[in-house]
């Protein structure tokens, strides 16, 4: 119980610290991104600009702008420029790297933003790769002439794949400080729950010692009640029998109260050894039947079973009978006269081997909200009812306990006003 409840605080706090981790990443990453482009655009927009004012004074030295020559400048720079007259034709350039060079003339050619905006772009290269650039295009004027159309770009792959690495790093290094975060997690977790368990093993203890210690003082005051009822001697009035009846039925109460608690406070503590055998479940199941076919009759109640002539499987004789016992009792309590309980045994053979023992009922049911409760100790859905029929509270937990120490799974289905069914699966 406890190593789960660590591991459930170490998953915990590992999820808070990979999210925490996630969006620390995520601010950064983008913050880093946002700043790096707004300077970017800020000093492509200046450059743009400055650009149209040199185009511009060399059109007024020369009133024409100089047609382009083989050996224009061509250098392959970060930062190039396109200049373009009225009628598209390209008039002057620094161009970029030549493996970029044509897709920047296609975002050119394409060119559908505004004067002074800056887009970043993506172009497609031979070798899959992918170079980034942000580009900005402006007018020339000459005075209120438009004179062309200049373009600037700069090639930004190397801050890109800079940019991409370090998210890669960023990414490696949140991913090993959370490794660290888990083991430092599970370690605190550990040491948290010391109290805890040293608090539920004393608690434990009390249980167990206070149960063994209560058995005797019970067991005498039954007999000793027993004693007095059948001493012919006493004059007895009509009050005095009723009360000691009504002690009788509260001194046997107690005393299953206290063998249930005694059952669950050996089986927290790893005391009760389950003593697998193979036994015939039909024959168990059938023995239980006929033991409460009287208290059935008393409630009107039809009882029976269904299955196969023998199913063998590796348990606990006293534990399954304890088990069926508990249910059978349970849907006997819990059902009105005139009702119908029912005793199923089937065999599974895939995937693999499972018996499944299902006790089902006609009585009150279980509300949904109340059907994850059923199998803690002491929950009773109708406790007025619990206490009339000597209910505890510690049946199902018990019940549990036997299948869970099987290998098995309990489940319950139920509509209210309709009856229940309690759906045991073990492996065989």
């Amino acid at each position: 119980m406890f190593t789960k409840i660590r591991n459930d605080l170490t998953l915990r706090y590992t999820m808070v610290m990979m999210l925490m981790m996630a969006a620390f990443i995520v601010v950064s990453f983008s913050g880093l991104l946002w700043i790096l482009y707004r300077e970017e655009q800020q000093d492509l927009r200046s450059f743009t600009e400055e650009e149209a004012r040199e185009q511009a004074a060399m059109y007024k030295e020369k009133a024409s702008f100089f047609q382009p020559e083989a050996g224009d400048k061509d250098t392959g720079a970060k930062i190039f420029y396109y200049v373009f007259d009225n009628n598209g034709q390209q008039v002057a350039a620094e161009q970029p790297a030549s493996e970029i060079r044509p897709g920047v003339l296609n975002l050119i050619r394409n060119w559908k933003a505004q004067d002074g905006e800056v887009k970043l772009r993506k172009i497609s290269l031979s070798d899959e790769d992918r170079a980034v650039v942000i580009l900005c295009s402006t007018k020339i004027y000459d005075g209120s002439e438009v004179l062309g159309t200049v373009f600037v770009g700069e090639d930004i792959s190397a801050y890109y794949h800079m940019l991409k690495m370090l998210l890669i790093m960023m990414v490696v290094i949140s991913i090993l400080f959370l490794g660290i975060a888990a083991l430092a997690g599970h370690l605190l977790a550990g040491r948290a729950i010391v109290p805890i368990k040293q608090a539920f093993s004393r608690q434990r203890e009390f249980v167990a010692d206070a149960s063994h210690e209560l058995r005797t003082p019970l067991s005498i005051l039954l007999t000793s009640v027993d004693a007095v009822q059948t001493d012919d001697d006493q004059k007895l009035s009509p009050f005095s029998v009723q009360v000691l009846n009504d002690m009788k039925s509260e001194i046997r109460r107690m005393a299953k109260l206290v063998t249930d608690l005694l059952t669950l406070a050996r089986a927290d503590a790893g005391a009760t050894n389950i003593l697998k055998e193979k036994i015939d479940l039909v024959a168990v199941a059938g023995q239980v039947v006929r033991a409460l076919q009287p208290l059935a009759a008393g409630k009107e109640i039809q009882l029976e079973m269904t299955g196969d002539a023998a199913i063998s499987v590796l348990a606990d004789r006293e534990r399954i009978k304890q088990l069926l016992l508990i249910l059978v009792d349970n849907a006997i309590k819990y059902t009105p006269a005139g009702g119908r309980v029912r005793v199923s045994l089937t065999v599974t053979a895939t995937p693999k081997a499972w018996v499944t023992v299902a006790v089902h009922d006609t009585g009150i049911g279980i509300r949904e909200t109340e059907r994850s409760h059923i199998f803690e100790r002491f929950y009773r859905v109708d406790k007025a009812r619990s206490r009339e029929e000597g209910g505890t509270g510690l049946g199902l937990a018990i019940a549990k306990w036997v299948v869970d120490a099987h290998g098995g799974k309990i489940r319950v289905e139920s509509t209210p006003g309709q009856g229940s069914s309690f759906i045991v699966t073990l492996p065989m």
